[in-house]
């Protein structure tokens, strides 16, 4: 025989909303240690990279513009890092400054950290006025300033790459691995060109080895670095 006071038929009974005192109380208690903050603007996270990449160069730069150096290498370093500063705003502008979403596809962006740094090399090789052999390069006072210049270049790309991750920190839900290989890209390009314009040996080797290696070193450091830190 079947019931006639299913309970299953019956509605479910609303929980009562808490009295004004109790939300007062509760909202006292949860909002007790908040602080007013805003965090910056795009524009402004954008500002800040830029004058943080251009202004390790630039400082680098006047500090180092009386060395001793082959004519004319000096104006043609200064008039390549003019370039390469468009390309380096360029990135920063498509990688970080567009909303997630939106800065285009991720093949496209993938394809710029990788061909970039090798365009670079390539720049590197092209503009130097001299080349000696390898085994020259490789060998006593040339191999340790080669060693020494590389390392103080990295040291720059490590300043600048992770400036612009902290002010960029938590802003990319997506894809922060290849956000932050740009990063590194234009970390690695601004050490690349700081210590291509204040050191005085422009060879051939040197400039590749020295001065543009670690543009592919920071693009994968970016990577890394990215996931951990460019994602909320």
């Amino acid at each position: 025989m079947k019931p006639t006071d299913d309970l299953s038929d019956l509605p479910w009974p609303k929980p009562a909303a808490p009295s004004a005192e109790v939300s007062a109380a509760i909202h006292e208690k949860c909002t007790c240690d908040l602080a007013k903050s805003r965090g910056l603007s795009t524009r402004q996270r954008l500002l800040a990279s830029l004058l943080l990449s251009f202004g390790v160069f630039a400082l680098l730069a006047w500090v180092t513009r009386g060395q001793t150096r082959i004519d004319g290498t000096f104006r043609n370093a200064l008039m390549g890092a003019a370039g390469w500063g468009i390309v380096m705003a360029s990135v920063l502008w498509m990688g970080l400054a567009r909303p997630p979403g939106r800065r285009g596809s991720a093949r496209v962006r993938l394809t710029l950290a990788v061909v970039l740094p090798v365009f670079f090399l390539i720049y590197m090789a092209h503009s130097a006025p001299e080349w000696v052999s390898f085994g020259e390069f490789s060998q006593g006072a040339s191999a340790n300033h080669a060693v020494g210049c590389g390392f103080v270049g990295m040291l720059f790309s490590a300043v600048v790459s992770g400036g612009v991750l902290l002010l960029w920190r938590g802003t990319d839900p997506l894809t922060p691995g290849l956000t932050g290989a740009l990063v590194g890209l234009v970390g690695g390009l601004a050490g690349g060109l700081t210590i291509g314009v204040s050191c005085a040996n422009q060879e051939g080797w040197h400039a590749c080895f020295s001065h543009g290696l670690g543009v592919l070193a920071f693009a994968a450091f970016g990577w890394a670095a990215g996931r951990r830190l460019l994602a909320p």
